[in-house]
């Protein structure tokens, strides 16, 4: 895939921590973004000389201060646009941003999103229109809210459980079960947690009115039986737009353990809300029009690629990411995620310009540690490239991050379980892909936990075990080749020559110039392990 230039410029600079004054300019133009905005504006805000603050954004951003800040306005400009508000005009909007020559931008907007900026207009009118009116025939209210579209979390509204024809206790326990699920949920910083207020819920009759009072993308209902001394509680969540039905469970317990029962609950909704989100999200994203992808829809659109786990996907997945950079840089997922692919590329024997790639990826993961600080997920998308780095120390600390931010994460939990794998520590790793597994049990990714317990158990010597999870891993999701380069060595260390001859064919056919050099340079694990790989994969005839 060719790498769009603006990436290419920074490629060989000198590698270091991304600079304090990259990240107070980006600050300083978020907070005022209805300024005119000039170099000396950014090198004050940035406390350092112009000269130096257009390297830093060079060789960290891939744009110039005021590149990225016209960028940033031109997102901006688009999504007021696309919200199609009655008697809006783009001369109106684009001289609100900063943009005082109409020709000339609506020039570069055009550039940008190969569109007119009345186009765009007109979409979001058509689209308000479409809103209103199924509003005002209750069907749905739509997605609506002040946040950036680009930049929005998805929404889900936690409603009091129904509790008809059951004595005050239990009623008092339903309440209770609502804010400590609210509270378990609110630690998930992706996901916007909404309560409904008193005054909102009493003159509230149906779900219908209940989507239109509180503007939340998902409702979480649950009800609460009794039979006997035992309790059922049953939950749903739904898509407020449609009323399908995304994800449901329900939970009995005695009442005479109401705290037991709570805590069950609790976990198993906060364990299962998310990935049911996610999934239901790109679903979402999947289904709109290309010319109405925003950054946050091509981002969603990524996901499945990214988590593909083999080149093809994942050239895939930075087709759409560094689309969704080119509209919004200052997205910090997407820039995140690319840079999780571009480690991909590496670590998998996809490119022939490895070393390249890992800087590539590094550069973007110190981007996105600028727009993104505190995001569990960027954080683990920068943990993956730092371990594939081999740099194990400042994956560790952002994924300890990442974990305390989101504990229920599977990704996570499953970047730990290679973090540990990588760094000899086995037995760790496969607890913590045991982990991965048990709160995200249908992640597309599960092919590529099955080779994390397959290569912990090779580290540990377990190659009959090893053997079992990489082939469950193929049936799984035949698409990773790159696991015969282990699962091939395993096969000869349990003498099965044959199976060993074939999986190497397979390699070969995957990648057919791959050297024995060429797999140590692309996996980060420890010296042990590699030794074993590389006499393995000589020994059957793959060439040093």
């Amino acid at each position: 895939m060719a790498r769009p230039k603006s990436l290419d410029r920074g490629l060989d600079a000198q590698r270091g921590p991304a600079p304090r004054d990259v990240k107070r300019a980006i600050d300083y133009m978020r907070r005022n973004v209805h300024r005119k905005i000039a170099m000396a504006d950014l090198a004050a805000a940035g406390q350092v000389a112009e000269r130096t603050l257009r390297k830093h954004f060079r060789a960290f951003v891939g744009l110039s201060p005021l590149g990225y800040w016209r960028r940033l306005r031109l997102a901006i400009v688009r999504e007021e646009l696309l919200k199609g508000a009655s008697g809006a005009s783009v001369t109106a909007v684009a001289s609100l941003y900063g943009f005082p020559h109409f020709g000339r931008f609506s020039l570069q907007y055009r550039q940008c999103f190969g569109e007119t900026p009345s186009t765009t207009l007109g979409r979001g009118r058509a689209l308000a229109e479409a809103k209103g009116a199924l509003a005002s025939d209750g069907n749905t209210i739509g997605d609506v809210g002040s946040r950036r579209v680009s930049h929005e979390r998805p929404s889900i509204a936690v409603l009091p459980c129904e509790t008809s024809a059951l004595e005050p206790s239990h009623r008092f326990f339903a309440e209770s079960l609502t804010e400590g699920i609210a509270t378990g949920l609110c630690r998930v910083r992706s996901l916007l947690v909404l309560l409904p207020r008193p005054w909102q819920l009493s003159s509230m009759h149906d779900r219908r009115q209940v989507t239109r009072e509180i503007r939340a993308r998902y409702l979480l209902m649950g009800r609460l039986a009794q039979t006997g001394e035992r309790l059922r509680i049953i939950v749903r969540l739904l898509d407020s737009a449609t009323s399908a039905h995304i994800w449901g469970d329900s939970y009995d317990g005695e009442k005479d353990d109401l705290f037991g029962l709570q805590d069950r609950v609790t976990a198993g909704v906060v364990k299962a809300v998310l990935p049911s989100i996610r999934g239901a999200e790109i679903e979402r994203a999947r289904r709109k029009r290309p010319e109405d992808l925003d950054v946050y829809d091509l981002t969603m659109r990524a996901f499945p690629f990214v988590f593909a786990s083999n080149p093809h996907s994942t050239r895939q997945a930075l087709d759409l990411l560094h689309r969704a950079m080119r509209i919004d840089p200052d997205f910090a997922l997407s820039t995140a995620l690319a840079a999780f692919g571009h480690a991909q590329l590496a670590v998998h024997n996809g490119t022939p310009s490895p070393g390249q790639e890992k800087r590539c990826a590094l550069q973007l993961a110190e981007r996105a540690a600028i727009l993104g600080p505190d995001d569990s997920e960027v954080l683990t998308a920068r943990c993956a490239v730092h371990t594939i780095a081999g740099q194990f120390d400042v994956a560790g600390t952002l994924i300890a991050r990442a974990l305390a931010l989101d504990p229920t994460s599977g990704w996570a939990w499953e970047r730990s379980g290679w973090l540990k794998t990588f760094s000899g520590e086995p037995e760790a790793g496969i607890e913590n892909f045991g982990k991965a597994m048990d709160f995200d049990p249908t992640c597309p990714s599960n092919a590529n936990r099955f080779v994390g317990f397959g290569c912990a158990h090779f580290d540990a010597g377990r190659y009959e075990q090893a053997a079992l999870w990489m082939q469950r891993a193929l049936r799984e999701q035949p698409s990773p080749i790159w696991v015969n380069r282990t699962l091939s060595v395993t096969y000869a260390r349990l003498d099965e020559r044959s199976a060993a001859q074939a999986a190497l064919d397979a390699l070969r056919h995957y990648c057919p110039d791959l050297t024995v050099n060429q797999v140590l340079a692309s996996l980060p694990f420890t010296p042990d392990f590699m030794g074993r790989v590389a006499n393995g994969l000589g020994d059957l005839g793959l060439p040093p």
